[in-house]
């Protein structure tokens, strides 16, 4: 996979010099200003032993919400490789603990793609219900590791000055990873999209949804386009694609998740029930609202 990337690099210079331009923009206004602050204070929680006693699920949720993907993914990451949490425990947390972020649904979204704070708002709310539905499900087949301990692994301990400098360092290594991933995909749904690959889907609706899966600002930005279907459904759409958050973000989580033991399919499969309960809420919450 590299390797073709990089031959289509060489016979497509302009449109990767562009696609890197927009990556690298978008990293920078919204993504580097939204996740470094909560990637900072994580990492210093981390590092000085707050977290640990912690519930392990609330920390992870609520940092989640607060700032989006892949929060959560990279703190049940750092979780499990401490040894807080085991595999069954970091496999739970995955399942609710991976969202997007209010402002950016709301705000982004809502307000700016669809026009309306509500429909972001509608988004918003089925997303993290979903979240928590799927949540509630994925306990029910995995189980809680109550009875999970640590005692017996080495943990490494900062002074404060240490564990800040620390949390920085690490913070902009995540940030680099992410901008990666979002320049990779920014620059494979351009080439798609400039070879006509968009076009073999006929239906508007359908092509954002492809988009979508590729990569999620992308496809709501797309669904926002879609003439002819109402508010209703941009806003179902639009959360299905917040709630599965595309190739990029898995790549994003996964890469947050490296050594954590959570896999590929495993996420998959979870964020892809995730966006099923959130549709499906979304759904009802249009039926009585809009």
């Amino acid at each position: 996979i590299a390797a073709h990337c990089c031959v289509l690099m060489v016979i497509f210079p302009t449109i990767a010099l562009y696609s890197a331009r927009k990556g690298i923009s978008l990293w920078v206004s919204n993504v580097l200003p939204a996740l470094l602050p909560f990637f900072i204070c994580s990492n210093f929680l981390q590092n000085i032993g707050i977290i640990k006693y912690l519930k392990s699920g609330a920390f992870p949720f609520t940092m989640s919400v607060l700032s989006g993907y892949p929060m959560g993914a990279k703190i049940v990451g750092d979780l499990k490789r401490s040894g807080e949490i085991s595999l069954t425990e970091a496999k739970r947390l995955m399942s609710f603990c991976n969202t997007s972020g209010p402002a950016f649904m709301i705000g982004a979204v809502g307000a700016g793609m669809l026009g309306s704070g509500v429909l972001g708002g509608i988004i918003a709310a089925a997303h993290y219900l979903g979240a928590v539905v799927n949540g509630i499900v994925y306990t029910f087949i995995l189980g809680k590791d109550d009875d999970y301990s640590s005692g017996d692994r080495a943990m490494r301990t900062y002074g404060i000055q240490e564990s800040f400098t620390e949390a920085i360092l690490s913070s902009f290594k995540s940030l680099g990873i992410i901008l990666a991933y979002i320049v990779m995909f920014t620059f494979a749904t351009d080439i798609i999209h400039m070879s006509g690959g968009f076009s073999l889907v006929e239906s508007q609706e359908a092509r954002a949804l492809v988009k979508g899966f590729f990569e999620m600002t992308v496809g709501c930005g797309a669904v926002a386009e879609c003439d002819a279907v109402t508010d209703s459904i941009k806003c179902i759409l639009c959360t299905a694609i917040m709630s599965w958050g595309g190739l990029s973000v898995l790549g994003q989580s996964m890469s947050m998740l490296s050594g954590s033991g959570v896999s590929v399919k495993y996420l998959f499969v979870s964020k892809l029930t995730h966006s099923i309960f959130a549709t499906v809420i979304a759904f009802i919450i249009t039926i009585i609202v809009l």
